[in-house]
């Protein structure tokens, strides 16, 4: 019956997710040999952070479910055809039924199934051309260098680097330094978000019990709600910055179409395509105190668990980085 075409669905639906994550290993990339800032890019004072304190979250999941990306989590992970939005306006009965399992399943999350824990700070930084420099916001003043990330750039004239989102140590012709950043010194923030302890065992236990649909929407919410807790606490992070998101924005725009200042980045996607970075960030946060681990693969441990750099920079945005034609020529 339908239940089973459903279980089908959801089964068939997760494998493909996991076969397009173990493909989506980042392509290897050229870095010019003249690591320049981008011309694209409007020089601005350095932001000072909020603080510099290192903050661990425990976080109701009530207030995450605003944050979650139905398309996402309807459409990607469990199969539903169309436009989400659309299809809960018209009350379309597949969106319904699948509907009545997720509010199943959330309510199981509230009472035990899932718990939303993270940790966030905000650093001293500064760019020198492909590099970010993370200093000790121990001692921001003292200027001691404790992280550098390198990144790559794209591969053109005025070509994109992450670290043009900073600015330089030394700042920049023509921009004022700001008096309460440090000497100079622009600010970042890391984070990792997780929902998934406990998730995998009691996955495999609802999928022995016959309960696969309960089993793949659980692992469904569970990714989508780390996803929306680093949302949530990416708002949160843009108030304290002082770039408080438009009060006349939509969730679905700060959800779906990211229309707010800044941006955040994982380790492994184009723009910062080197997974090892993510040691760097473990070393810099330590998220093992909110039960995420790294494997030796430098992928997440749980699965349901997001990481990210954060940039202010008004001109921020998200970019892809090529391989050029060099590396494309026959050896």
């Amino acid at each position: 019956g339908g239940r089973a075409q459903l279980e089908e669905l959801a089964e068939e639906r997760a494998a493909k997710i996991r076969q397009t994550a173990a493909a989506a290993r980042p392509v290897p990339v050229a870095v010019p040999a003249a690591a320049r800032r981008s011309a694209l890019v409007r020089p601005e004072p350095p932001r000072p952070a909020p603080d510099l304190e290192r903050h661990e979250h425990a976080v109701r999941l009530r207030e995450l479910w605003p944050f979650v990306n139905p398309q996402s989590l309807y459409g990607n992970h469990l199969g539903l055809p169309g436009n989400v939005w659309r299809l809960a306006e018209q009350g379309d009965p597949r969106y319904r039924k699948l509907e009545a399992i997720v509010d199943d399943v959330k309510r199981r999350a509230e009472g035990g199934w899932l718990r939303a824990r993270g940790v966030h700070r905000f650093f001293p930084a500064a760019s020198e051309g492909n590099d970010l420099i993370v200093y000790d916001p121990d001692s921001p003043t003292s200027r001691r260098e404790v992280a550098r990330f390198h990144f790559p750039r794209q591969a053109r004239e005025d070509g994109l680097c992450l670290a043009d989102f900073v600015a330089p140590a030394g700042g920049e012709p023509g921009v004022p330094t700001n008096p309460d950043s440090w000497g100079g010194l622009d600010s970042v923030a890391m984070f990792v978000t997780t929902c998934g302890a406990g998730v995998r065992g009691l996955a495999e236990k609802l999928k022995a019990d016959g309960e696969y649909v309960l089993s793949q929407t659980l692992q469904a919410l569970a990714i989508e709600s780390a996803e929306a807790f680093a949302e949530k606490l990416h708002h949160d992070l843009r108030a304290e910055w002082g770039i408080p998101d438009p009060p006349e924005l939509s969730m679905q725009e700060v959800v779906v179409k990211a229309r707010y200042q800044g941006i955040r980045v994982s380790f492994g996607y184009p723009a910062c395509p080197d997974l090892s970075d993510q040691e760097i960030l473990w070393r810099l946060l330590q998220p093992e105190s909110v039960g995420v681990q790294l494997t030796d693969g430098h992928m997440m441990d749980p699965e349901a668990s997001v990481s990210a750099l954060v940039f202010h920079h008004p001109d921020a945005r998200y970019f892809g980085v090529g391989v050029t034609e060099e590396e494309l020529q026959p050896a």
